[in-house]
């Protein structure tokens, strides 16, 4: 078999992994717990709807074990901090890992302030994450890289190009080596890793970066599609994650993989894949950032398999 045919093969499997994946989760419609930020909870718990999952925003401190430990995936969005929802943060971090329920950590706004860095330090060290998420910037700025992050907003020096995207995976994948998880950097080209193998997908629409939240749309949907990571399929050509409640974990890594690409960074490939899809047939029926957004919810919601495989652009680095 020549190399581009056992590309050809691994796409195919690939996508096969990612198909049954999203069916797993409108088949059984897993309880996906948020702890994230007002500005942008409305919109995270619907597009956790239009996977077929079912959102839950509870961040008093008094009942986020509680619900954490009947939910089967936890997202922590650091998206307008405040004290309750850092206590509430780590108590659910903690009981999800003692539970082994699979987490994402998405890192909003950690370029713009030590408050927020510092926080993020003390999540990765004492927790155990799944995946963690931010837009370049904000993965430079937790690998203790130069960053030029200005706000929430990644730096134009830091974006992921032709010229640099070799560098920013092997980061990636420094990363995710260091912390035994996957990494999501979004952008306009967004790059998702794991210790040994880094992706490029290149979906998406300039309409994405008008209106608030999408980013913080993006890691709701790579939570959604954690549960089908953690229980796979046993018709899966792809093998599934293995969630061990051993202390030695290899690399002090969350989860080994079966698979050739992990499949915590093909839940988090779901993720930007879908938004840039929807995001390319919502602009091409709206008039502006209003009917955008609506249109936006609607194709996640429609997004079929058929069309998932045909307009996903994944590219390997």
């Amino acid at each position: 078999m020549t190399r581009t045919e056992e590309k050809r093969e691994m796409d195919m499997q690939l996508m096969k992994r990612m198909q049954e994946m999203r069916n797993y989760i409108r088949e059984t419609q897993p309880l996906i717990h948020c702890i994230t930020n007002p500005i942008s909870i409305h919109d995270c718990a619907n597009v956790i709807l239009a996977t077929g999952a079912r959102p839950i925003m509870a961040e008093h401190p008094k009942e986020v074990e509680e619900i954490t430990a009947v939910s089967s995936a936890l997202m922590l969005n650091l998206g307008n901090i405040t004290d309750v929802r850092m206590e509430s943060m780590r108590l659910a971090l903690a009981q999800a890992n003692r539970d082994k329920i699979p987490v994402i950590l998405d890192l909003v706004g950690v370029t713009c302030s030590h408050l927020r860095r510092r926080f993020a330090e003390s999540l990765l060290e004492d927790g155990q994450f799944a995946v963690i998420k931010g837009n370049i910037s904000e993965i430079l700025a937790v690998a203790s890289l130069p960053f030029h992050g200005t706000g929430i907003d990644a730096g134009a020096e830091d974006a992921v190009s032709e010229e640099n995207q070799s560098q920013r995976g092997e980061v990636a994948k420094s990363l995710a080596k260091t912390l035994g998880c996957a990494v999501l950097a979004t952008g306009k080209k967004d790059l998702v890793a794991v210790s040994d193998q880094a992706f490029l997908v290149s979906n998406g629409d300039l309409a994405l970066s008008g209106i608030t939240g999408t980013g913080c749309m993006v890691g709701a949907l790579t939570a959604s599609y954690l549960p089908a990571v953690s229980t796979g399929s046993p018709s899966s050509s792809m093998g599934r994650i293995k969630f061990t409640n051993s202390e030695h974990l290899v690399g002090d890594s969350y989860a080994e993989s079966e698979s050739a690409f992990s499949e915590l960074a093909l839940s988090a490939v779901l993720g930007v894949v879908t938004m840039g899809i929807a995001g390319e047939k919502a602009t091409k029926v709206s008039h502006g950032p209003g009917s955008f957004q609506t249109s936006l919810l609607d194709e996640i919601f429609c997004l079929s398999d058929e069309e998932f495989a045909g307009k996903a652009q994944i590219f390997p680095l």
